[in-house]
């Protein structure tokens, strides 16, 4: 379910090839450790893409952020396995830790136009590939107010 929702429907037969990375991270955190390794192959690609947009943005290196993103991970997985874990969404869950490990490591610069959440939104939409629901759940902002601030931040990209 790429929603960032926690269960299946009544009666579904899922197989493990049709778990998405937010059903894979709800099984983890049942306590289903075989999940942990499929998690991990279609997590930490997307983990990585956002450390090295933030990097680059911030004019820190790749070995930077693949090295956070390896750390960012772990931290998700202990969190989605602590009692608390599976209390949210797990893509508002996966983004706030990783946020806020780019926001410890990578300084924005200051001359940057666009807002913070313009940045997030352009990282996780164009980079990360997240579509604009998703993006949404992340940010825990509205589904509109993504498109609104995609096509705000492209615009003052284009006229700068």
């Amino acid at each position: 379910m790429a929603s960032g929702g926690r269960g299946f429907g009544a009666g579904t037969d899922v197989t493990a090839s049709q778990f998405t990375t937010c059903e894979l991270a709800w099984t983890v955190a049942s306590g289903d450790a075989t999940a942990i390794p499929r998690l991990l192959r279609d997590l930490h690609p997307l983990v990585i893409a956002y450390f090295r947009a933030r990097a680059k943005a911030a004019g820190g290196t790749f070995a930077d952020a693949d090295r956070l993103a390896l750390a960012a991970c772990r931290a998700i997985l202990a969190e989605l396995t602590a009692p608390s874990g599976a209390d949210r969404p797990f893509l508002r869950l996966a983004y706030t830790l990783v946020a806020d490990a780019a926001d410890a490591e990578f300084a924005s610069p200051r001359a940057f136009p666009l807002t913070r959440l313009q940045q997030e939104i352009l990282i996780l939409r164009t980079i990360v590939g997240l579509d604009s629901w998703q993006t949404a759940v992340a940010l825990a902002v509205a589904p509109g107010r993504v498109g609104v601030e995609q096509h705000a931040a492209l615009s003052s990209l284009r006229a700068a």
